[in-house]
């Protein structure tokens, strides 16, 4: 039996059978040495792949932006956000529902992370909406929803991680997500709308405002919208790399946190940095494992062989991103968005240039996948997340969030098919 065979197999079987992603890509690795013919006595190439996967500078932009969201989390700011969102939105019909999305995109460029999103802003969106009427299951559902926005609107690790493995300008890249990551919430406040009129959902402005009030509330929220600006305007204009921007995005909200807000306390940043510790630990070791994988992929010929095969099949450039598209999508159900990233961004990138089509904006189509994985079940990261938070059984929030899912699936297609919308800014900004 091929040895790429073994590898692929274990991999499948492990991740099926529910074992953590980590010791499931791990494993597969592993067994390479042991099963591919005089591999055994290079076992140390397995630990010199390991370490030096993980041993790139862009990649502590990881814990760093970790840290400032964890920050920005424990100092209130979600509060702010929704506040503010409401002060947006909070008087259409269905408020509460577009303060869901519009908070989500607000927050998106504090954590850059989905998940985060969940935790933060789900407990408060979940309870105002049930409060204001609406159904349980329809709150968590638009919460697990709304919240792919985040990894896709910059700054967002994925691109980061996507634009490590495959040397492409994060600058470029973060530029190319902004559009289709407000075209998702857009998209699904255009739902909203229709629903909100069939199923009588209910505005909710802030009660009693007054002008000074909202100034206090803008005022208050200003320090969340300046962070995004600080951030991609210095990579955008080279004051920065990624990584020096999450350096100054922690300063900045350990700032915010002592000086403006005042309520950072030292017994929370040790907190923060114990949870940013254990969720670093837990990217770093899938990204040594991951390179062990890409590794043995290149050792086999894959990515050269699938060249090969997309030129003998004389695949248009169209059809080779509807078919990755469907293989991406298909993979979302069972494998997480951070290892579908690491085992393909590098292994489909040179196929995708080589067929003309820019790597910037396979980018932001691959991003887009992976962050749609997160609502898929049964494997979706987001759903259970979401059903952990709102104590909602996943059937129930799986059917609630149907419609979200495809309505990501319309604005996918439209990133895939219509270049412009993920490459005009970066073409603006001189990046291509």
């Amino acid at each position: 039996m091929s040895p790429l065979l073994v590898v692929i197999g274990l991999l499948l079987v492990l991740l099926l059978f529910g074992s953590p992603v980590i010791f499931a890509v791990g494993f597969a690795g592993l067994s390479y040495f042991f099963v591919a013919p005089g591999m055994s006595s290079m076992l140390p190439v397995f630990a010199h792949k390991f370490f030096t996967g993980m041993d790139a500078f862009i990649w502590l932009s990881i814990p760093l932006f970790i840290i400032a969201g964890e920050i920005m989390t424990a100092i209130g700011m979600t509060d702010r956000l929704v506040s503010f969102s409401r002060l947006l939105v909070g008087r259409m019909r269905g408020g509460l529902a577009y303060v869901n999305v519009v908070a989500s995109m607000l927050f998106s460029g504090v954590s850059g992370s989905a998940l985060a999103d969940i935790s933060a802003l789900g407990p408060v969106e979940i309870e105002m909406m049930k409060r204001d009427g609406y159904r349980r299951d329809f709150a968590a559902g638009l919460t697990v929803s709304s919240a792919i926005q985040g990894p896709i609107v910059p700054p967002s690790i994925p691109l980061i991680i996507f634009s490590s493995l495959t040397n492409t300008s994060v600058a470029a890249l973060f530029l190319a997500g902004a559009v289709p990551g407000v075209m998702i919430g857009l998209a699904q406040m255009a739902l909203i709308f229709f629903m909100a009129r069939r199923r009588g959902f209910p505005r909710n402005p802030i009660a009693d405002l007054t002008l000074m009030r909202a100034v206090q509330i803008v005022l208050g929220t200003s320090w969340a919208l300046l962070m995004p600006v600080i951030i991609i305007g210095g990579i955008i204009s080279g004051v920065f790399t990624a990584t020096e921007a999450a350096a100054v995005a922690v300063a900045y909200a350990l700032l915010v946190g002592t000086l403006a807000y005042r309520n950072l306390t030292l017994k929370d940043f040790w907190a923060i940095l114990d949870r940013s510790a254990r969720t670093t630990a837990s990217v770093y070791l899938i990204v040594g494992f991951a390179t062990v994988i890409s590794w043995v992929l290149a050792s086999e010929r894959v990515p050269s062989e699938l060249s090969m095969l997309v030129h003998q099949l004389d695949l248009q450039p169209w059809m080779l991103l509807l078919a990755l598209n469907v293989f991406f999508l298909l993979n979302g159900l069972w494998i997480s968005d951070s290892v579908q990233l690491l085992l393909f961004a590098p292994l489909f990138t040179p196929i995708v240039v080589a067929a003309g089509v820019s790597p910037i904006q396979f980018g932001v189509i691959m991003v887009v996948n992976v962050m749609i994985g997160l609502l898929t079940p049964p494997y979706g990261l987001g759903l259970y997340l979401g059903s952990a938070i709102s104590g909602v059984p996943l059937g129930a929030i799986v059917r609630q969030s149907l419609p979200f899912l495809l309505t990501s699936i319309v604005v996918l297609l439209l990133t895939t098919y219509v270049p412009a919308i993920s490459l005009t800014l970066p073409r603006l900004f001189g990046f291509l």
